[in-house]
């Protein structure tokens, strides 16, 4: 699928903690601190600094740190863990997502002195509606920090992901991201647009979206830990091809615990991460992995079983072997 030598994009997670709530998060139950099978952990400097040379680190052009479970802000490295990578290619382009609302005004000057570096900063909507996904996050701490760091030399950019309880600010915020000099402003969807929202102690907070399911989080527990609950999947479609983001962009992805996977949607902890729908695709891909800890291995090592998924894309169904992950994310289904 992919050589070592042919690693020209990293994306890489910092850390599997963060400092927000964000209801549809896989590391928590609708803003719930329910763990569903993931290690809390930060990537050191030491493990990024052993397995990843200065020349390797020079054939790269981009660094995406952006992680499935936590934000780099938690890791109270990652400063000095960007500066490494620049100080071995500094033409390296950096590409930062993170919710914005921790760490000091000195951590962000610094940051921003980093050159060809982009912070996307989670800005979903005003003060008065942004709190509503991103909980335990302070909408203006966030555009001070996002002020602090343009300030030091960076390019900042608004992300925001559009939901019914925001849409009607979506102008708004796209003057106020220009006003406040924002590299540009992004609209996305993730399809994160209804469901329940709880507070830490499992009361409800509010509803996203029309809800129309269960309310009571012990209820919510309860049906995440059946083991036995089926998530209907569409068949495979025999002929179904894949544009692979790791072959097209000739990029891997390093989670916080140091495992390597082809791609960010192989890296939700398959090993111990077996409850909902993301443990469904895990539970298909634990039989592929091997040798991709670089706690024990070096990296091309640590990529070789990358061919096992590149082969299962001749598979005629699930049940032979081809891979739910691949045709959901990245699957185009022949024309009938």
């Amino acid at each position: 699928m992919i050589s070592l030598q042919n690693i020209k994009h990293l994306h890489i997670e910092f850390s599997s903690l963060c400092n927000a709530r964000c209801p549809q998060c896989p590391r928590n139950l609708f803003g719930y601190p329910f763990n569903m099978g993931y290690v809390e952990t930060n990537l050191t400097l030491e493990l990024v600094k052993k397995s990843f040379s200065p020349s390797f680190i020079s054939q790269l052009r981009v660094l995406l740190v952006n992680g499935n479970f936590g934000d780099f802000t938690s890791n109270l490295e990652s400063l000095e863990i960007l500066q490494y990578f620049k100080s071995c290619n500094e033409n390296l382009q950096i590409e930062i997502s993170t919710n914005g609302s921790a760490r000091n005004a000195q951590f962000w000057s610094e940051l921003g002195k980093l050159t060809s570096t982009e912070v996307h900063f989670c800005l979903d909507g005003l003060q008065d509606t942004h709190h509503l996904y991103r909980q335990d996050t302070d909408f203006n701490k966030i555009l001070q920090n996002a002020k602090t760091y343009m300030d030091g030399g960076g390019t900042a950019i608004w992300k925001m992901i559009k939901f019914d309880h925001n849409a009607h600010q979506l102008e708004e915020c796209r003057s106020m991201s220009v006003d406040c000099g924002f590299k540009r402003f992004d609209l996305i969807d993730h399809g994160r647009n209804i469901g329940p929202v709880f507070n830490r102690d499992g009361t409800l907070s509010h509803i996203m979206g029309e809800w129309g399911g269960d309310t009571v989080i012990e209820n919510i527990i309860a049906d995440k830990s059946n083991q036995n609950k089926e998530f209907y999947i569409n068949p495979h479609v025999v002929g179904t091809t894949h544009s692979c983001f790791t072959k097209n962009e000739k990029s891997i992805y390093i989670s916080a615990v140091g495992k390597v996977y082809p791609c960010c949607f192989f890296g939700f902890s398959p090993e111990t991460y077996d409850k909902g729908w993301n443990g469904k695709m895990n539970r298909q891909i634990k039989p592929l992995l091997e040798k991709n800890s670089l706690h024990e291995y070096d990296l091309e090592t640590c990529i070789a079983w990358f061919g096992k998924v590149e082969s299962a894309w001749t598979k005629d169904s699930y049940e032979e072997g081809a891979i739910m992950t691949c045709d959901i994310m990245c699957g185009n289904v022949p024309q009938a």
